[in-house]
């Protein structure tokens, strides 16, 4: 199929940004399999078994910071961390960056935060209720909740979250489609990170602690560990995917809800179905837009020709809202069956943090429904743009 055939979707506008679903439903309901991409010249597979065939796929490597590079940003801080960060790794590297860190993510390591969360939610809670139940929930809810919970697994005192916060809002923006100053910041960002976590791990190796970082420093299996740099990286990888990603899925599941309050009195009257309302929200609005592979040999995706070296876009939006694998697909469905959606991605780099994301949503609708008989949208917001991590701008709420 020629490229010039496809319909398209154009990453210098807003609009893809702001309203993906809108933007691709028309291209699936004329049976579109992908959409031509200008200015990286090639294209976005949108259906789901595509996909989650190519999430699986040996010959689809992580991209590394081409992405980056074919926008012409092609050094300083902010693309050393990219080609040192396990997400844009390859086995053999990837493989073992990645058995070195699992084992702080087991399922126990994992349940163990439940009070962490638990306590910093109704800490939350009570900052809210202390201003009359009025909060911009995206940034100052949605994000400190699980940025307080990665900077306590990893022993950064509290008095430095909201500046790790600072530089992680950074490098988010420089993730999308940057400007100059946005490539300015994410550099000077990543020297914060650098000059900061290097000097924490300086600290644990003098003096162990029983935190995350101390772990990560002791780490080793088969006479193999993380270097410095390799270290460094995960630490800022860890800050960075570890709240990001559950700020979103926070902050889109609650605006999800506003949208029809019948739901919210749904999951209050019967909180078993919260975990159910949790995987439609990651569904629904995706934290993370699209990822992108390149081929390692020529191949051929969905009847479209794919050559060596090319770099693609799985587009995890839109294989979400696939009317082939989900009915209805841009419904928001609290009782939706058979909801395995590719949010957290799939095979060798299926999200380490996932359950983590999980109990900390868990924990915070849970909790908000607790505190709260009342939830409502007081401003008019809408989706942020230029960022592959899909969320409000902002969410101004008032709870009773």
């Amino acid at each position: 199929m020629a490229l010039s055939a496809l319909p398209v979707i154009d990453l210098s506008a807003d609009t893809w940004w702001r309203d993906p679903g809108d933007t691709t439903a028309p291209m699936h309901a004329a049976g579109a399999v992908a959409a031509f991409v200008p200015g990286f010249e090639t294209v976005s597979f949108l259906r789901y078994e595509d996909c989650l065939a190519g999430l699986n796929d040996p010959n689809l490597a992580a991209m590394g910071s081409r992405y980056f590079r074919m926008q012409g940003w092609t050094s300083g801080e902010f693309i050393d961390w990219i080609d040192r960060n396990v997400v844009m790794m390859n086995p053999p590297d990837h493989t073992r960056l990645r058995r070195l860190v699992a084992r702080a993510f087991t399922p126990r390591a994992v349940s163990d935060m439940r009070v962490v969360a638990a306590r910093i939610s109704n800490e939350l809670c009570d900052e809210v209720a202390a201003n009359g139940g009025r909060v911009e929930f995206v940034h100052d809810w949605a994000r400190v909740l699980p940025l307080r919970v990665i900077c306590e697994m990893i022993g950064i005192p509290q008095v430095d979250v909201d500046l790790m916060g600072e530089w992680a809002y950074a490098l988010s923006v420089a993730s999308g489609v940057p400007t100059q100053d946005a490539r300015d910041a994410g550099d000077a960002a990543m020297r914060g990170f650098n000059e900061y976590v290097s000097a924490m791990i300086a600290e644990r190796r003098a003096r162990p602690t029983g935190d995350l970082l101390t772990g990560l420093v002791a780490a080793e299996e088969d006479g193999d560990r993380l270097s410095a740099l390799e270290l460094q990286a995960m630490v800022v990888q860890l800050i960075f995917a570890g709240h990001e990603t559950t700020q979103n899925l926070l902050g889109n599941g609650l605006y999800r809800l506003l949208e029809n309050p019948v739901q919210i009195d749904a999951l209050r009257t019967d909180r078993a179905r919260v975990p159910g309302a949790i995987e439609e929200m990651l569904r629904r609005d995706p934290p993370i837009l699209f990822t992108s592979r390149i081929a390692r040999e020529a191949t051929e995706i969905a009847g479209i020709p794919v050559e060596a070296d090319q770099l693609i876009m799985l587009n995890l939006t839109a294989a979400n809202h696939d009317p082939l694998r989900f009915a209805d697909p841009l419904r928001f469905d609290l009782d939706r069956r058979d909801n395995r959606h590719l949010s957290f991605g799939h095979g060798v780099h299926f999200c380490l943090g996932a359950n983590l994301a999980r109990l900390e949503a868990e924990v915070a609708f849970n909790t908000l429904l607790d505190r709260f008989s009342s939830i409502e949208e007081t401003t008019p917001s809408q989706w942020a743009a230029f960022t592959p991590l899909r969320g409000r701008e902002r969410l101004d709420i008032q709870m009773r």
